[in-house]
């Protein structure tokens, strides 16, 4: 039930570390005078108003392959709390930039998993290559780059050489390094304004940055004259998150405690739901945005949304499964799915081919060849195991979770996954909430084929999850971030009401 903290961190670093785009042809000798002194930025990092970090922004004039480059680097730590438990997550960040604002090479390096995540990619001939390491793994990418990609840390550059006014607007593409992919954004000067830094008053550009991911994600920037960015708030429907400028003894000073479990879980009203409820009914409503784009319909979920977009009636019904009707493994062979191939496969997170987690699959199903009943087995495995149900890590790998038995939802999730595909059972992530105890928190599960798709609970030890699992809208298969699950998540957070029918 920790899912938004990974959400959280990721988010944060889109607004530090993603990459803006531009299409006019920009002239050197003009970023050459914006950079004639190295910029140190320093910036205190507060989740609802309490300071939970910092980040530092470090660029320089430098060379690339025999060029002159921008060297951007940027750091991030995060300290939070879970239930009590603290976790600490870092990111570091650094690019070179062209002096036409072209992005040359970039790497980054997270802890999330607690083993470091390392993404390095170079851009050559429109093209970007991604090299993903991730406990022993390596995974390759590429994917075309049009010719208006720039790093977001030139923002300033891009807009002040253009002569920055008020209305202007620009249609750019971001290079994301968590969504490993191009996403249109716009940027749009807002107004003028001023801030206060080292008390004095600055001159500032109002500027908002709107992604087109997870229903437009927006970050207001505040800009001064000479490109110094004083200020950042990113919009998450009421989880509020500013980095602000700050002097370096401050920014690694110490910090205070948010409790973001605690924070995000959703009361509902009515009569608290039935454990293990083979059915659910409840009434939703959306303070602001669409019901039907943050909560999916399917099989096993209905939703009805009211004239009013924000509100609707969801109904869930746990399916019956008759293991006499289901396929034996390999499932891909029987059925001969395309569309199933993709969740078979090993991911970065998903280590579904390695030869650890085959062979104690093979072991846990000890000759089992129907597939319900192999995947009820992996279930209870994963279950059992994990006998250390923590918080210590942000997003651990299966493989790491195979050899540390330790974690909460999202190892109990992935863990269960990699063994189900490497036997043959298409299996896929599921993103939502769930009731425990005395409200609803976010989480994650898994979700089996086995003729039909089925979900499942490892953390909580149901072989079929209960009717008080409410799938969010997000990705159905998972890319090496795992960030497009967090679309249900930035949907709700604290502006979902739920009141409980039955």
């Amino acid at each position: 039930m920790k899912q938004q903290i990974f959400f959280t961190c990721c988010l944060l670093f889109i607004s530090i570390g993603g990459a803006v785009g531009q299409w006019v042809k920009i002239d050197p000798a003009e970023i050459e005078k914006m950079m004639q002194l190295p910029q140190d930025n320093w910036l205190n990092l507060t989740l609802m108003g309490t300071k939970i970090g910092y980040a530092h922004i470090y660029m320089e004039k430098s060379r690339y392959e025999g060029e002159d480059a921008i060297r951007v680097r940027a750091d991030m730590v995060m300290d939070l709390k879970r239930t009590g438990t603290g976790l600490s997550l870092a990111t570091t960040r650094i690019a070179y930039v062209g002096m036409d604002l072209v992005p040359r090479y970039f790497i980054a390096t997270s802890n999330e998993t607690g083993q470091e995540k390392r993404v390095e990619g170079h851009v050559r001939n429109g093209v970007a290559y991604l090299e993903t390491r991730l406990a022993g793994k390596t995974t390759h990418t590429q994917m075309p780059i049009s010719a208006d990609t720039i790093f977001e840390q030139v923002i300033g550059y891009f807009l002040l050489q253009r002569g920055i006014r008020v209305g202007d607007a620009h249609t750019l593409h971001v290079f994301n390094l968590d969504l490993m992919k191009p996403v249109k954004t716009v940027v749009s000067v807002f107004r003028e304004d001023q801030i206060e830094f080292d008390s004095k008053m600055e001159p500032v550009y109002v500027i908002k940055c709107t992604m087109d991911i997870m229903g437009g994600l927006t970050t207001t920037e505040w800009l001064g004259h000479d490109g110094t960015t004083y200020r950042i708030e990113v919009g998450l429907m009421g989880l509020k998150m500013v980095l602000a400028k700050t002097d370096m003894q401050t920014a690694l000073g110490e910090s205070g405690e948010v409790d973001v479990i605690l924070n995000t879980k959703i009361f509902a009203q009515g009569s608290p739901p039935t454990p293990r409820a083979r059915r659910f009914k409840a009434r939703l409503q959306l303070t602001e945005g669409q019901l039907d784009k943050a909560v999916i319909s399917d099989s096993r979920q209905k939703l009805n949304v009211d004239n009013d977009s924000r509100h609707g009636v969801l109904e869930i019904n746990v399916p019956v499964i008759d293991s006499a009707e289901t396929p034996n493994l390999p499932i891909q062979d029987r059925h001969g799915n395309a569309e199933l191939a993709p969740f078979l496969k090993s991911t970065v997170y998903i280590q579904a081919e390695h030869p650890m987690i085959w062979s104690k699959a093979v072991e846990v199903l000890d000759g089992e060849l129907n597939a319900w009943k192999s995947a009820e087995k992996l279930c209870l495995w994963v279950y059992k195991s994990i006998h250390d149900k923590n918080l210590k890590v942000g997003f651990g790998s299966a493989l790491q979770t195979l050899e540390s038995l330790e974690g909460d939802c999202t190892e109990h999730t992935v863990l269960m996954i990699a063994m189900a595909r490497s036997v043959g059972i298409p299996a896929r992530v599921c993103a939502g909430l769930v009731f425990q105890h005395d409200a609803f928190y976010y989480h994650f599960w898994p979700e089996v084929y086995v003729g039909e798709w089925v979900a499942m609970e490892p953390t909580l030890g149901q072989t079929q999850a209960d009717a008080n699992h409410i799938q969010l809208a997000g990705s159905k298969l998972e890319s090496d971030s795992m960030l497009e699950f967090g679309e249900g998540v930035i949907r709700t957070l604290n502006q979902l009401e739920i009141e409980v029918l039955e």
